[in-house]
């Protein structure tokens, strides 16, 4: 019985399907056959019938006009009363007028068109601010939290001067922490704070005793943040720092002269509140980590004192957890970049790898970063896996050589692989935190720092040897790439055969033809040559010098060189222009006896030339010296 009664309703459904197409016009009276011709024929009969009579548009035809239609009333009576446009203007006016500060508001509106104008001169633009301060004099307080009031009490303070801001900062003095918090009237506190200096130490102050819940508050924190990384002095930041650290920090203020003003000076003097301060701070730190609110200088400071002061390792290895996917929000402030530093120190295999993964997609501004280059530094000391460094961070920097080795900190990353922890491209700080923490490297590493610098130079050095034959004319002359170049030279693996001879080539080249641009004169160039001339007899003094060992496949550079000069007969002219590698040639070992046979029946034309000389006098006197 079901299946009949399935079937029967289904018949009726296909009926009344039938029946509506068949109403809807002869084109749809057997939908299922797409090439029925006489229906389509009937229908373009039907079409043109329409279009002879005119009613194929008659429902658009016949529609109302919608022009100055207002809501609410009949379409004459919006045209007489003009566009939607005014009439919505007219009701904003008077919904402001209905409101107790709806005059102020209109007429501080007006003279605010006209005080931002950029073509005013001091002259009407002071005149207009006298009218803005009689108008609102009294009255600021009760407008800052507008937020189209807030505005025009920002352009006040931007083009007031010193008499007006003092006294816009007078009437809202009391209310600042409250200003901080408000999303309009935090914008008036960093406009005193950027325009009236005199301001600041009170905006300042008023923060006392907030410190510890306005950094947990999205507007009012990026207020504290502009007081404390840009207009405090030390001891206001220690004063503002202070009170993550307790609450009897927050209570007295102890800054004074002989006064602590860091945490070491407070732990040296009270070493029994350890406890009580690291529970303190990480109590701040953990709701601002669990909310990955971490981007402002002073939640840095704490976050470093808390690393370098824990001694539970339970405890930092907690924090370090918290901060493995945060880390790469901290890289951009100096103590920042220092507790990064210290998360990869101390954070286990996963830690440093999650770490290493988060930095990939923002690797060219970390490496550019005055103090983020140092944290990639610090995993390149650290990490054992060069595998998983090359692949996760090697191969784009590899990538990014062009950028990388044209910027004043970019260039630090491939030059600490190539050279170690070389004074010369390491700043200070990262290189005394790195020295610092090797007793803890010691304890935690595997792998001998040696093999693990020679396994990441085996992995650099192809893009470096590409990189400088590519540039080779270009960067000998300019200051930094130059640099790249002679630690590509000196301390790269595999080929540079190809590399050495293209500077060979600028070595032959005239000199008298050149001058100045020649390769061996050039102050820049000069040294390049230079140093490869001196590495080649010169070593580190001892087994733990900064600078590693040199490729023993390095050319012979001092004889080539001189190889290259006496096959194009420069040898004597480039010392009468005072070189300062055939300086070098006189004095190293391998090539001095040969250099000197060449040049000592020419010592009359030298001394003649230093006569004439304006500069490099003092190569002159060496090399006839040497010649001696």
């Amino acid at each position: 019985m079901a299946k009949t009664k399935t079937v029967d309703a289904t018949s009726q459904n296909s009926n009344a399907s039938a029946a509506y197409n068949k109403r809807r016009g002869p084109m749809f009276a057997n939908r299922k056959d797409k090439y029925n011709k006489e229906a389509r024929k009937a229908a373009n009969e039907l079409l043109k019938q329409r279009k002879a009579d005119g009613t194929l548009y008659k429902y658009k035809a016949s529609r109302p006009p919608q022009a100055n239609y207002k809501r609410g009333a009949p379409t004459g009576e919006a045209e007489q009363t003009g566009s939607r446009g005014q009439q919505q203007k007219r009701l904003r006016v008077e919904r402001q007028q209905t409101q107790a500060t709806g005059d102020l508001k209109i007429q501080a509106r007006k003279l605010w068109e006209v005080l931002r104008r950029g073509d005013l001169d001091d002259e009407q633009r002071q005149a207009k601010m006298v009218e803005m301060m009689d108008l609102l004099r009294g009255r600021f307080k009760e407008v800052t939290f507008k937020h189209d009031m807030s505005r025009i009490v920002q352009s006040c303070v931007k083009h007031g001067n010193e008499q007006q801001r003092m006294e816009i900062a007078a009437e809202l003095k009391g209310s600042y922490v409250e200003l901080s918090r408000s999303l309009y009237g935090r914008h008036i506190l960093l406009r005193l704070l950027k325009y009236s200096p005199k301001c600041r130490a009170d905006i300042i102050r008023s923060f006392y005793g907030h410190v510890r819940k306005l950094i947990r508050h999205k507007d009012a924190a990026a207020v504290l943040e502009e007081c404390y990384a840009v207009y405090a002095n030390g001891g206001q930041r220690w004063n503002l720092a202070a009170e993550l650290y307790g609450s009897e920090f927050a209570i007295f203020k102890d800054s004074g002269e002989g006064g602590p003003k860091s945490l070491d000076a407070v732990l040296e003097k009270t070493p029994q509140k350890r406890a009580t301060v690291l529970a303190s701070l990480k109590g701040t730190l953990k709701p601002l980590l669990e909310k990955g609110t971490v981007q402002h200088s002073i939640v840095h400071r704490a976050l470093l004192d808390y690393l370098r002061h824990v001694q539970d390792a339970g405890e930092r290895q907690e924090m370090v957890e918290a901060m493995r996917d945060l880390v790469v929000e901290v890289l951009h402030t100096r103590e920042g970049a220092h507790a990064g530093m210290l998360c990869l120190l101390h954070g286990n295999n996963k830690d440093r790898k999650a770490m290493l993964k988060s930095f990939k997609p923002y690797l060219q501004r970390i490496c550019c970063e005055e103090y983020g280059y140092a944290v990639l530094v610090e995993a390149l000391d650290c990490l054992d896996d060069t595998v998983f460094v090359n692949k996760t961070l090697l191969q784009d920097v590899c990538a990014l050589m062009d950028q990388l080795l044209a910027d004043q900190y970019g260039r630090r990353i491939p030059l600490y692989i190539l050279c170690g922890r070389s004074p010369h491209y390491v700043g200070s700080d990262a290189l005394q935190v790195l020295v610092e923490n090797d007793a803890v490297k010691a304890a935690t590493s595997k792998k001998d720092p040696a093999v693990r610098r020679r396994e990441l130079t085996a992995h650099i050095s192809p893009a470096m040897i590409k990189w400088a034959s590519a540039n080779i004319v270009e960067a000998l002359f300019d200051a930094m790439p130059s640099q790249a170049i002679c630690e590509t030279l000196l301390r790269a693996h595999g080929d540079k055969t190809a590399l050495w001879a293209r500077v060979l080539d600028l070595v032959a080249a005239s000199v008298s033809d050149l001058g100045d641009a020649h390769v061996l004169i050039n102050p820049i160039a000069n040294r390049v040559v230079a140093n490869c001339i001196i590495a080649e007899h010169s070593r580190p003094k001892s087994a733990d010098s900064a600078l590693p060992d040199l490729p023993e496949s390095n050319p012979p550079f001092g004889s080539d060189v001189l190889d290259a000069l006496v096959r194009s007969n420069q040898l004597v002219d480039a010392a009468c222009a005072a070189a300062f590698p055939v300086r070098c040639l006189l004095e190293s070992p391998v090539t001095a006896e040969r250099t000197k046979s060449l040049l000592s029946p020419h010592v009359q034309s030298i001394t003649t030339a230093m006569a004439g000389a304006k500069h490099r006098k003092r190569v002159y006197e060496a090399i006839l010296e040497l010649l001696a």
